[in-house]
């Protein structure tokens, strides 16, 4: 039956044409396009990636002839936006569109761009290889209703301790926060890296801001925050000593060029979630990204998704300090069972502890919390941010609770240490 057959057979508003040789498509990037297809009301749908391959064709005669770029002006690949590619992954396509063209693509186009991985296509024995180890990596893997409540045995919780500005620009304070999270165990410090004259919106830049330095324009208060990348260097030296990774959350693509550098770990914060540019950069920039969804739409959420398949998501509220009636915290099994592929984390900004507790008995593997020497210091995020002994408690509390969950769902299991006592309360049971 073909397509035109089958659509005589059913009623429907729009036909969905799933290819069942792209084993990568996963349900995030069907919800992503038909969100962008309905939005832009357009009659059809094709799903694309961006590829950076330079293309070559032979003319008439013979001879190679460069087909979409200049060979005596050959541009980097990392300053060039690529070309979109048609992977057949699906197609949406109106029902008045089909009956009128008898096409699956026609009318008003649009087209919604996936990982560069789902150009693959299992058309040969040969393609198999190449998707067993692509599966591996990003296959999706559905999750039961119970299991997506369950996080799994011995899952090591990555601690972070968002240092963020709150160095204030000084490197010896920034040092004590490293040192900070090390004696406390996190396993990572982070700070927060900018070029200031991208990020600032230019009404901004000229305003007046009185600082502990003296009143002076935003644009040089937020350049006298910022670590160059001696400093930054210097600061991945100190923390490598001590055995904890630094690195930061970048927020413009020379930011990404600087911390590439020094690791292959990086975060995109929330408010940045929103620039896809920034985040497909990222993704090639970085083994390890991670993202923050606050401030943001579930919709925003998922074009991020879909664009730099981050490694870990982390949920957040972008609240400083935020009421914990507005966390949300069931948000989390949410992205467990939407992006089973990724790891979930908590980045918490609101007083107290036991919100980051409640995350990690929740299943969050990796927590986030802003870091402060005292609270009261200058700074927009001194305030939602925890002091050094709140950060010992936290992260003492973070492994009992690893080690009260290192058993994985099952039948109850009765532990040795309950012999003597079940031996002395329990009455005998008198044999028949």
């Amino acid at each position: 039956m073909g397509m035109m057959d089958f659509a005589k057979t059913v009623d429907y508003d729009v036909l969905s044409l799933i290819q069942a040789t792209s084993p990568l498509t996963q349900p995030d990037h069907f919800e992503g396009a038909f969100a962008k297809f309905q939005e832009s009301e357009a009659d059809s749908l094709v799903t694309v990636v961006r590829s950076h391959r330079f293309l070559w064709r032979e003319d008439d005669d013979g001879l190679a002839v460069a087909s979409n770029y200049d060979p005596l002006a050959r541009p980097l690949r990392q300053n060039w936006d690529g070309e979109l590619f048609e992977n057949g992954a699906f197609y949406f396509t109106r029902k008045a569109l089909l009956e009128e063209k008898q096409n699956r693509l026609g009318g008003k186009m649009v087209a919604y761009e996936m990982p560069e991985y789902t150009l693959v296509e299992l058309d040969s024995h040969h393609d198999w290889h190449i998707l067993e180890g692509l599966i591996t990596r990003y296959g999706y893997y559905p999750k039961t209703e119970l299991s997506s409540q369950l996080s799994q045995p011995n899952a090591e919780v990555n601690v972070i301790a968002e240092i963020g500005i709150n160095h204030n620009g000084d490197m010896d304070l920034c040092k004590q926060l490293i040192m900070t999270a090390k004696l406390s165990g996190c396993k990572y410090a982070k700070i927060q890296k900018r070029t200031p004259a991208i990020c600032v919106p230019e009404q901004q830049k000229s305003k007046m801001r009185m600082t502990p330095w003296g009143e002076m324009t935003y644009i040089a208060y937020k350049e006298r925050m910022e670590f160059d990348m001696t400093q930054v260097k210097e600061l991945c030296e100190f923390a490598e000593g001590l055995g904890i990774t630094f690195f930061a959350s970048v927020w413009d693509i020379p930011s990404c060029d600087d911390m590439a550098q020094v690791n292959d770990i990086a975060k995109i914060p929330s408010a940045l979630i929103t620039d896809i540019e920034l985040c497909r950069y990222a993704r090639k920039k970085f083994k390890t990204l991670i993202i923050s969804t606050g401030m943001s739409s579930e919709e925003e959420v998922e074009e991020c998704v879909a664009a730099c398949r981050p490694d870990v998501i982390m949920h957040t509220n972008s609240t400083y300090p935020c009421p914990v009636d507005i966390i949300n915290m069931n948000y989390m099994n949410h992205i467990k069972q939407k992006y089973a592929y990724a790891d979930v984390g908590y980045s918490g900004h609101e007083d107290g502890l036991i919100t980051t507790f409640a995350a990690v008995a929740m299943g969050a593997t990796w927590i986030e919390r802003h870091i402060t020497l005292d609270r009261t210091m200058w700074g927009s995020d001194q305030k939602a941010s925890v002091e050094p002994a709140e950060l010992f408690k936290m992260v003492s509390g973070i492994k009992e609770i690893e080690k009260c969950k290192k058993y994985p769902a099952g039948p109850r299991r009765l532990f040795d240490e309950e012999i003597d006592k079940r031996n002395s309360l329990r009455p005998a049971v008198p044999a028949n």
